[in-house]
């Protein structure tokens, strides 16, 4: 299969059947760096969270590296568009069967501040690409904080500008340098391309 065209990709409608036929693959704009990334950080880990899941293709890659019995939460709204079921809704179940990976997930279809009760506690990975505006994930993070287990693993998209890519200049990297990356609770362990790794310390008792 092949990279949709950026024409494509913005058209879900047009991309849907395509994907379907094996034609053109589902998109991300997760790249494929931060993709291998992901698959190494999710490496094991039994409980997980994402927000925002689009076409599924990162969902993809957390599920299939979880541990055997692990479980892979998805929040999305997928909204209806003109009655009709979103297509990146379609492309995302379609992309995760193909895989084998459905028994590996649940869908939490609704925004994150809406399906939070729905969300389990004690997530050891999440991966957060929703809202890109600084309310946005101002709102998931306080969600975040209620749900990372201590030891657990957070990676955060587009929360840092990229060299090749300047204009990406998202509510979501304020948030983070204002709030997140100096947060007593987390220790930052690495950036890749746009995305932030983060791991919630393990407090112990003197």
């Amino acid at each position: 299969m092949f990279e949709p065209p950026n024409a494509l990709y913005r058209r879900p409608r047009l991309l849907n059947p395509l994907h379907a036929l094996g034609v053109f693959k589902a998109h991300s704009q997760t790249n494929a760096m931060e993709l291998e990334y992901l698959a190494r950080y999710a490496k094991g880990h039994r409980i997980a969270l994402e927000i925002g899941s689009y076409m599924g293709v990162s969902a993809r890659v957390i599920a299939k590296e979880l541990a055997p019995g692990g479980k892979l939460y998805c929040v999305d709204p997928w909204e209806i568009h003109h009655g009709r079921e979103n297509p990146c809704w379609t492309i995302c179940k379609r992309e995760l069967r193909r895989n084998a990976l459905l028994d590996r997930v649940e869908f939490l279809h609704g925004f994150s501040y809406e399906m939070e009760n729905a969300m389990p506690a004690g997530c050891d990975f999440i991966f957060v690409d929703g809202d890109h505006t600084y309310e946005g994930l101002e709102r998931d993070w306080t969600i975040v904080m209620r749900r990372l287990s201590p030891g657990g693993i957070l990676c955060l998209h587009d929360t840092t500008v990229p060299e090749a890519e300047p204009y990406r200049q998202f509510g979501t990297v304020r948030f983070f340098d204002e709030v997140v990356r100096h947060h007593p609770e987390l220790e930052w362990l690495e950036c890749c391309y746009s995305m932030n790794v983060l791991r919630r310390k393990i407090v112990t008792d003197a």
